[in-house]
């Protein structure tokens, strides 16, 4: 697993680490704090019994790092780091299954494990990227969407170092979706590390639209939604040059790029919005100087 440190060397506050790396980052994944920032959370649940090395969903969820943990295969970032396939025994799946997820059953699971190093091969491409995301992601579970045409992800602000996504069919594009579905929930998992130390917005009931969701949705939720989508997008421009792409994966990138533009032009106003606070509406000025066409 991760190897993180749970004791912070940095004695500059995190505020001005954040605002020093929207000054000077290109990269809306911001690399060269994503270690603290994960640094911040293994901080707070240290008194847990809780490290990279011994970190499992279901631990989590019951709060006993000691506990069983069905782990399918581990997925490699580097020499050093990595994830674990997990499946969520029955007492730790019905809370997601409640809200409409579905999990894979563990053969199925094995039958996808080269789509799925095929996908994080992507990710590696993006170096400082595939960094950042090997310090947020730990565990991954794999869940059935409703057809092969319709990707589904999730991840739980409470659950720090986890994410849930989908499959698709191996041809065409699947190796593409299935990154961004990973890109997509590890950046949620940074942000929500962001809003632990930081206010991003005061005003949390205060509602805002949302092109994701085509309804009305809290402002933070639209800031999330403004964050994870450029980042997927500034990831999708670094495959273009950097990756070996079919031809129809290189029209694909183009294709979802546009509609990623499109999507965040409906949030132009964001920043002017009274419920964000101050580091709220730098972090949107930021993102927006990242989506160059």
């Amino acid at each position: 697993m991760s190897t993180h440190s749970t004791h912070s060397t940095n004695l500059v506050p995190i505020s001005i680490v954040f605002s020093n790396a929207l000054d000077q980052s290109a990269e809306p994944w911001l690399p060269d704090i994503s270690n603290q920032l994960a640094a911040t959370v293994w901080n707070e649940i240290a008194c847990l019994g809780f490290t990279s090395r011994n970190y499992g969903s279901h631990r989590w969820l019951v709060k006993n790092p000691s506990s069983d943990c069905i782990r399918i295969a581990r997925q490699n970032f580097n020499q050093s780091s990595g994830c674990q396939i997990e499946v969520l025994p029955a007492k730790s799946r019905s809370q997601y299954e409640k809200v409409g997820l579905i999990f894979s059953d563990c053969s199925s699971i094995i039958g996808k494990l080269q789509l799925i190093r095929s996908a994080f091969s992507l990710i590696s491409s993006a170096r400082s990227l595939n960094t950042t995301i090997s310090n947020f992601l730990l565990a991954l579970h794999i869940l059935k969407a409703a057809n092969a045409e319709y990707d589904i992800s999730h991840s739980d602000p409470n659950l720090p170092f986890s994410i849930f996504v989908s499959i698709p069919p191996s041809n065409q594009e699947g190796r593409l979706r299935l990154a961004e579905s990973i890109v997509h929930e590890c950046m949620h998992l940074q942000l929500t590390a962001v809003e632990r130390v930081i206010p991003l917005s005061h005003a949390p009931e205060l509602q805002c639209y949302s092109p994701w969701q085509q309804t009305l949705r809290p402002v933070n939720g639209v800031l999330h939604g403004l964050y994870v989508f450029t980042v997927v997008y500034k990831f999708l421009g670094t495959l273009r040059e950097s990756a070996n792409l079919l031809e129809n994966e290189l029209t694909f990138i183009s294709k979802r790029r546009r509609q990623i533009l499109n999507e965040v032009a409906q949030v132009a106003y964001l920043a002017s919005v009274d419920g964000l606070t101050n580091e709220g509406r730098r972090l949107v000025y930021f993102l927006n100087s990242c989506l160059d066409p």
